[in-house]
């Protein structure tokens, strides 16, 4: 009876390589690294609008800082006239006297506008260190799981390059006529070789009878499934 060992390692190494390839094309990019890269690319949309923000807040913020120092000198150039006699015209001092009142009116409004804007610019300010910080913590992740991942693809490119190696060892070892028997099988079945466990063929799972797992332990010619037909390998 022709040896089934070298056949049956040859069809774990066939389905072995099947599933290789399967985790290698699906493993071009996981879910969870593409759920991490896309979560880091919104977080990084967010920050930029924030970050603009900030900036125009501090823009605004610099221009009413300018105003204010604008009205402040002219408040100080206005009273130094009104108040040091340099204005003697009735109307013209009480013109000047309104002009000043408005002006210190505008003083302290632009003030108040300049510590809302610098309150704001802040909690900004403290609101985009806390997200680069966030964004730099999910990038380390992403690289340290991109890494990992380049690693495991790596890793079954190599076990897939032995495979050829191996399994043609095997088929120098193997009898031609059971192997071109395999081959016309494999036509019907992805897995043509079925092994027996506690008296069950693994293909169909269905019980052996008797009489074949008699002629199965004596070794004496190939034995096939009554019920599925594949061919049987029962390992002493």
């Amino acid at each position: 009876m022709p040896e089934l060992k070298p056949l049956w390692e040859i069809q774990l190494l066939d389905g072995r390589r099947r599933v290789l390839e399967i985790k290698l094309r699906e493993g071009q990019m996981s879910g969870d690294l593409k759920e991490a890269k896309n979560e880091i690319e919104k977080g990084r949309v967010v920050f930029n609008k924030l970050k603009e923000k900030y900036r125009s807040l501090k823009r605004d913020l610099k221009a009413k800082e300018l105003d204010a120092t604008s009205a402040t000198e002219q408040v100080q150039s206005l009273g130094e006239k009104l108040y040091g006699g340099m204005i003697t015209n009735i109307k013209e001092i009480n013109t000047s006297s309104k002009k000043l009142d408005s002006l210190k009116s505008m003083v302290n409004r632009t003030e108040d506008e300049i510590l809302g804007l610098m309150e704001d610019v802040e909690e900004i300010k403290a609101e985009l260190e806390k997200m680069s910080a966030e964004l730099n913590a999910k990038a380390e992740d992403y690289r340290r799981m991109y890494g990992s991942h380049l690693a495991n693809q790596q890793n079954i490119r190599q076990q897939l390059a032995q495979i050829p190696l191996q399994r043609q060892k095997l088929l120098d070892n193997l009898d031609v006529d059971l192997w071109n028997k395999y081959l016309e099988m494999k036509k019907k079945y992805n897995d043509p070789l079925a092994r027996v466990e506690k008296g069950t063929c693994m293909g169909c799972r269905m019980g052996i009878p008797f009489n074949d797992m008699r002629l199965l332990k004596q070794g004496e010619g190939l034995v096939y499934c009554s019920n599925c037909g594949r061919l049987l390998f029962w390992e002493r």
